[in-house]
């Protein structure tokens, strides 16, 4: 038998046998363009916003080594297992409903912070500003008709092009409205130009002086129920703010909010439409007001956003200063909704003190807002003037789950009163819109359809605020925000509050101004969640936690039974 091989499979082996000892220790080799999202240190690669995009990560061919790229290899190591524990600044399989869509890789720390060894104290954990984006072909939520739409697009595209796939989103939990606009605009970006037509566009754009402009968001909407006797009326929105803020007139900015009427001001946060301070009035009797400056009516993007009209701003001031009238109301009464002492209309540039203020935030804890001094003379802005209510939930730190049980009762009987007062729904209840500051009062007291109702403090009160996606009827008026069509919101993930916003799709139906207190329900379940497995807690072996974090834990399991925010009431104190 002849065991010779031809000449061309002979040099075929020769050629492999050769290359042998390189390839394997290619295999190895966690390249910039490869996503391994369970190896540990491309894990700390996929948060960090200079990673390749999607067309970047497809289809290159190998890269020959160099003597950089094998040092590189000996410091990294060539382990690809599961990650180490050890190795992590935060829990992966922590989380309020599952490993899977509880997992977050953003904030984790990065290794040269990250201290290994014993001897050497643990560095403060910080938690990562960043948006983590993944390679999602298509999400679950999507229809048929989508996956169809999908397929056709990707035979669109050129044989020797880089297949686009749509990026999913993993949001920190809490504020989301940042995250989705950075994260739309880096979707945009991605999209082989020529691939999708106008009418194809997965994202609305407003086209402003400055050309192909700001991702809208959907904006708020009224509809009456009643027939208005004079429907060709226009309605003069300007007039109608105006009124509701007690002027004639803007005032301007400079005088309104000199520095000589504040004591110790201060920056403490920021939105996508604006900028939140605090500070104590001089010579006055209130407590410490915190005071949102929203610009409004302009043509120039504020944090690359459209700036909001009269007719999108009214509604707000209105929810605002109807939700807190509630705190005298006669039959349905609480002080669970922020209280709002004024809101005023004024003009003009930003005062140079504030402009020291946001500059000093910045310094400390890096805006993500364009400067303040942009704006003109002619710019309008409304002032919200509101009562300082605590620290948001996601920060505060409870006694133990006493504490927080009846804390859950304060935020279910106010919206059992904002249901019955004004068909309330929320619809955005995250850790982050639930205030809590401490109080000497023994009983937080309620009224609701006419019975008076208390609930134990335990040393804290409750407020909610931020109504921007609220839903509300107010003389026959229904005020609502459309997300019918905003897709995105229901595909993020990281966190069981992304879950609740396609609940609520679901419960709705994508109608958004019909009214489901339900949607109060499922907000109050991810409340219960959080404050089982998401809060901070001080004391965690006293029989109190113990015996309350049962109660908590039995609630979880019945919550979702209930049909509105009263329902749950009921059951709680037997109410009929």
């Amino acid at each position: 038998m002849d065991n010779t091989l031809p000449d061309d499979a002979w040099m075929d082996s020769f050629d492999r046998l050769l290359d042998r000892r390189p390839q394997l220790r290619e295999r190895n080799i966690i390249k910039k363009n490869v996503r391994a999202s369970f190896n540990i240190d491309s894990s700390v690669e996929n948060s960090n916003p200079n990673i390749l995009s999607v067309t970047e990560c497809s289809w290159q061919k190998p890269k020959t080594m160099d003597a950089a790229d094998e040092l590189n290899i000996k410091k990294r190591g060539n382990s690809i297992s599961t990650p180490c524990a050890k190795r992590l600044s935060s829990n992966l399989f922590h989380c309020a409903l599952s490993p899977i869509t509880g997992m977050k890789l953003d904030g984790l720390q990065n290794a040269d912070n990250h201290k290994l060894s014993g001897t050497e104290k643990e560095q403060p954990r910080r938690t990562v500003k960043q948006v983590c984006f993944e390679v999602n072909t298509l999400s679950p939520e999507k229809s048929s008709d989508s996956i169809v739409e999908n397929k056709r697009l990707r035979l669109m595209l050129p044989k020797n092009a880089c297949r686009q796939s749509r990026s999913s989103l993993v949001l920190q939990p809490g504020k989301w409205r940042k995250s989705l606009i950075s994260w739309r605009r880096t979707y945009l970006n991605e999209v082989p130009p020529g691939v999708l037509s106008p009418k194809q566009s997965f994202l609305p754009r407003a086209v402003t002086s400055e050309g192909l402009g700001a991702i809208h968001i959907p904006q708020r909407k009224s509809v009456h129920f009643s027939e208005i006797s004079e429907p060709n009326k226009k309605i003069n929105y300007e007039t109608e703010v105006l009124k509701y803020c007690g002027q004639t007139k803007p005032y301007k900015f400079g005088r309104a909010y000199a520095a000589a009427k504040m004591r110790d001001p201060c920056k403490i946060g920021e939105g996508v439409y604006g900028e939140v301070f605090r500070y104590a009035q001089k010579n006055g009797s209130k407590t410490d007001i915190v005071m949102k400056v929203l610009p409004i009516e302009g043509t120039a993007l504020v944090n690359e956003e459209i700036q909001k009209t009269f007719e999108q701003i009214l509604p707000e001031i209105i929810i605002s200063q109807e939700l807190s009238k509630l705190q005298t109301n006669q039959t349905n009464s609480t002080a669970g909704f922020v209280d709002i002492y004024n809101v005023c209309l004024v003009k003009g540039k930003y005062p140079k003190h504030l402009l020291s203020l946001w500059e000093e935030y910045d310094a400390e804890k890096e805006s993500e807002n364009d400067h303040p001094k942009m704006f003109t003379d002619n710019q309008l802005f409304i002032v919200l003037e509101l009562k300082f209510a605590g620290k948001d939930m996601s920060t505060f730190t409870f006694l133990n789950a006493e504490q927080s049980y009846f804390s859950l009762q304060q935020i279910i009987l106010t919206l059992a009163v904002g249901e019955e007062a004004f068909q309330f729904e929320h619809r955005d209840l995250h850790w982050g819109n639930i205030l809590i500051k401490k109080t000497d009062k023994k009983q937080i007291d309620f009224k609701l359809c006419g019975r008076d109702l208390s609930v134990a403090s335990k040393g804290v009160k409750i407020t909610i605020i931020d109504y921007t996606l609220s839903r509300i009827t107010v003389a026959e008026c229904c005020h609502y925000n459309d997300l019918s069509q905003d897709d995105d919101l229901f595909v993020a993930t990281g966190d069981y509050q992304y879950d609740i916003y396609r609940m609520m799709r679901d419960e709705l139906k994508n109608n958004w101004s019909s009214y489901s207190p339900k949607t109060n329900v499922q907000w109050l379940s991810y409340v219960n969640a959080k404050m089982i497995d998401g809060v901070n807690y001080k004391s965690v072996n006293t029989k109190a936690h113990k015996t309350y974090m049962q109660k908590l834990k039995a609630f979880k399991k019945i919550i979702l039974t209930f049909d509105s925010a009263v329902d749950c009431v009921r059951h709680l104190y037997s109410f009929n």
